[in-house]
């Protein structure tokens, strides 16, 4: 499973950023053969400082005599400078490269993942816990981005590595491969550390989404945390849970740190090792010896650093798995719209309808929350939705808009099928007013224009006047200018919603949702609401959702739901003899 997902994660970075890759590859192979001709440039300096070889031919005593008859000491001592400013070079163009490749690669699946989630149809978020996946999107993110760092440091500590070992190799081959041996025996006995990493990665991706989880809700739930005098539990609840992510991060360090020591200790073992075979056994001459002593006391805490690296790279895998599924899932339940597409306007001729329109949320569930909907909705009147809380009223303007897909039956815009086809263009459309007023942390400015980014000035005020908020807006200190609030907390709930109702205006839609926009109002900012929609009949296509039959008394037809079905379809004065007859 982890050569699975290690292979998934390189192949995903291979095919983002192949050009990068081989010419990261190509830099660390420049500088592992800078590095070697570094170390290798020894020999004859070592000659020169009266170090000989013993009198036995090899490929050590041949290269001394080769280039030490050549140069001269000052070009020698040049020589070196000029490979060691060459490396420097290539290290820190290697270090710019990597960044490069790790910030993009970050944007990349940052991006990528935030595209599957906008344009994923509104059924997904129905079934997942959005802390989940504001979770993925930013803590896993910044995990992978972590590993990708390192995953670049282990190319290229590899590349340099087999570099140095085939120079060693060419200098003393029996000695170099009881070096390798013994490095590969502590390599795989300390392996273990890499499947404990794996397990740390996965805890920590739970522990630490349950985290993030916990402060969303807490935040989200501020005014009933206070209202209920509930801090200490929810402050027990995150201690609980950052105990946790703590432990596992300690866990983490103390096995890495074990890794780290224990290959301290087993340098110590083996070069001791390395330093008898090679006087004892294989009686390499003073040069070579050094040589090599060099090249393996560079090599082995890369070794080391290779340990640590793999162990991180292991435990940033459970964090890609989390975004590549959840990417998956987004673009399985993606749907067809075009990015960068422009406002595209839509004038309803005829209008709306619904044929045996049948809808459920649960596919093994037999209850249907909208069942055989029959009726028709003429451009340019004004439609509401009556019953009870559950018959279906907002399953039913889901279902409009096109959030939802009809299970059976059609809708129909005009003469055209309401499909995956045309639902994107369709959604352009429609200005839609929900239950609970929703307002960036902004400026009332920003968060009207957020709608239709082209509006003029004068269609701002426009919407402002017909959604009956205009004076309020001229009476703020900094008017448009005035920031709202998280949410709009600094506005009333009547001054939110109306801003709201303007947004929605300022599209100037084919089609108006009201999904109960009053319900949770007091009875003078019901009534501002009520004022501000009949202004707008026969202007568009409204359709309003309700409790109460008193709110839609001027609708030109009302539709009375019933669980899932439309069980009255006429007129405000047919369907009630008392216009302030509460329906839930």
């Amino acid at each position: 499973m982890m050569i699975k997902m290690l292979f998934a994660y390189s192949k995903e970075l291979y095919l983002f950023a192949r050009g990068k890759l081989i010419a990261d590859v190509a830099l660390a192979v420049g500088l592992g053969l800078l590095e070697g001709v570094g170390v290798v440039m020894l020999l004859p300096m070592l000659a020169y400082a009266g170090v000989t070889p013993s009198s036995q031919p090899g490929a050590a005593a041949d290269f001394i005599n080769s280039v030490g008859s050549a140069l001269n000491l000052p070009l020698l001592l040049v020589i070196y400078t000029g490979i060691i400013a060459g490396q420097s070079w290539l290290q820190r163009y290697e270090a710019i490269l990597n960044t490069t490749i790790q910030e993009t690669f970050d944007s990349y699946l940052g991006t990528s993942v935030y595209r599957s989630l906008a344009f994923a149809r509104w059924s997904f978020f129905l079934t997942v816990k959005r802390a989940d996946v504001a979770h993925i999107v930013t803590t896993e993110l910044t995990r992978v981005s972590m590993g990708t760092y390192y995953f670049l440091q282990l190319i290229a500590i590899g590349v340099v590595a087999v570099i140095q070992i085939g120079i060693a190799f060419a200098m003393a081959p029996y000695l170099t491969l009881l070096v390798l041996g013994s490095g590969l025996l502590l390599f795989c006995c300390l392996h273990v550390s890499v499947r404990e990493a794996r397990r740390m990665g996965m805890n920590i991706s739970d522990f630490s989404r349950d985290l993030f989880c916990e402060i969303t809700e807490h935040l989200n739930g501020i005014k009933e945390v206070k209202s209920y005098g509930a801090e200490p539990l929810q402050v027990r609840l995150f201690e609980a849970r950052r105990a946790k992510v703590e432990q596992i991060s300690i866990d983490f360090v103390r096995s890495q740190s074990k890794t780290d020591m224990l290959y301290k200790i087993g340098a110590a073992v083996f070069i001791s090792l390395f330093y008898y075979t090679a006087i004892k056994v294989f009686q390499l001459d003073a040069q070579v010896f050094l040589l090599v002593l060099v090249i393996f006391a560079r090599l082995w805490p890369k070794f080391s650093a290779f340990q640590s690296g793999l162990q991180v790279v292991v435990m940033m895998l459970p964090a890609f798995q989390a975004i590549t599924q959840l990417r998956a899932r987004c673009l399985a339940e993606g749907e067809k719209a075009v990015e960068g597409l422009a406002y595209s306007r839509m004038t309803l001729r005829k209008g709306i309808k619904f044929s045996g329109v049948s809808f459920r949320y649960d596919a093994a569930s037999e209850r249907r929350a909208v069942k055989q909907a029959s009726f028709v909705i003429r451009a340019g009147s004004t439609t509401a939705v009556v019953g009870v809380s559950g018959a279906g009223k907002s399953t039913l303007a889901d279902l409009l808009i096109g959030l939802l897909s009809p299970e059976k039956g059609e809708i129909w815009i005009d003469d055209t099928r309401l499909g995956s086809n045309n639902v994107y263009l369709w959604r352009q459309n429609i200005g839609y007013v929900p239950q609970e007023a929703f307002l960036f942390h902004a400026t009332i400015r920003e968060n009207l224009v957020w709608a239709c980014p082209d509006a003029a000035e004068s269609d701002i005020r426009e919407a402002l006047k017909l959604a009956a908020i205009d004076d309020f807006v001229q009476s703020l200190p900094h008017k448009l200018d005035t920031v709202v609030g998280d949410r709009g907390i600094r506005l009333s709930g009547g001054e939110r919603q109306r801003i709201v109702l303007a947004r929605a205006l300022l599209r100037k839609p084919s089609l108006l949702i009201l999904d109960e926009a009053t319900s949770a109002l007091d009875t003078e900012n019901e009534q501002r609401i009520q004022r501000a929609v009949e202004g707008l009949k026969g202007k568009m296509t409204i359709f309003i959702i309700a409790h109460r039959l008193s709110t839609i008394k001027n609708a030109d037809s009302i539709l009375v739901m019933d669980q899932g079905r439309i069980v009255e379809h006429d007129s405000y004065q047919a369907c009630s003899a008392d216009g302030n007859r509460v329906i839930s």
